[in-house]
């Protein structure tokens, strides 16, 4: 393998063993050969890829700077980054309903007291609600007595339900068929018993939230 041409000045020191010993004076004298003309020239290069560079970061981060404020001044608009709308309010229906056992019931255990929901499940279809099955389900606030949720189609059987279930709330959703979910709680103690059950019309007792207004339809 050839060696580099040295300048004839440039006269490093050999060790025994053949290795060149280079001083920091002999390296910068060889370096000094390198045409100065080229290395201004590769100096130019760099700079102008450096500023290159640099224009284009700055021509993205002022196009996204401009995008995003033009988006939260709402003038332009991305499909897909529009802003969710708010969720409307939980609102208890109004009016009354009456005491039916027609909609399929499906009862959750929301609790770890074994067997619940199938006791609770039991207990309704003797008393002629149509079960369509049981399970598990988790709930933000297990200590409370049960949970009822249905849709308009099912709001009478749910009352049927929370009549049953002495301190059920009931929950409106959006769901479109005609069935209730019951998801009980660990203040759970029985059903009210089957002769003091009331079984007149009425409205749902849904606690906390507030009441749609009268107009409302009840679908």
């Amino acid at each position: 393998m050839s060696h580099p041409q040295l300048p004839p000045d440039v006269d490093p020191r050999h060790e025994p063993d053949g290795r060149r010993i280079f001083t920091e004076h002999d390296l910068g004298r060889y370096f000094g050969v390198v045409d100065p003309k080229v290395l201004q020239r590769d100096r130019r290069r760099r700079h102008r890829r450096h500023a290159i560079v640099l224009l284009i970061v700055a021509l993205i981060v002022s196009g996204v700077t401009v995008t995003a404020y033009q988006v939260l001044q709402g003038s332009w608009s991305i499909p897909g980054w529009e802003a969710a709308p708010p969720e409307e309010p939980l609102l208890c229906p109004a009016g009354e309903f009456d005491y039916s056992t027609e909609s399929t019931v499906t009862v959750f255990n929301g609790t770890t007291i074994g067997g619940l929901a199938g006791d609770v499940a039991n207990a309704l279809e003797g008393r002629e609600f149509v079960i369509g099955g049981v399970g598990n389900q988790g709930f933000t606030t297990s200590n409370m007595v049960a949970v009822i949720i249905s849709g308009p189609g099912g709001r009478d059987t749910a009352l049927a339900v929370q009549r049953n279930i002495e301190g059920s709330v009931y929950l409106p959703d959006g769901r479109e068929e005609a069935t209730v979910d019951v998801i009980m709680g660990t203040q759970y103690e029985g059903l009210v018993p089957a002769d003091g059950v009331n079984t007149a019309s009425g409205p749902l007792d849904c606690q906390r939230l507030q009441t749609e207004a009268p107009t409302a339809a009840l679908g």
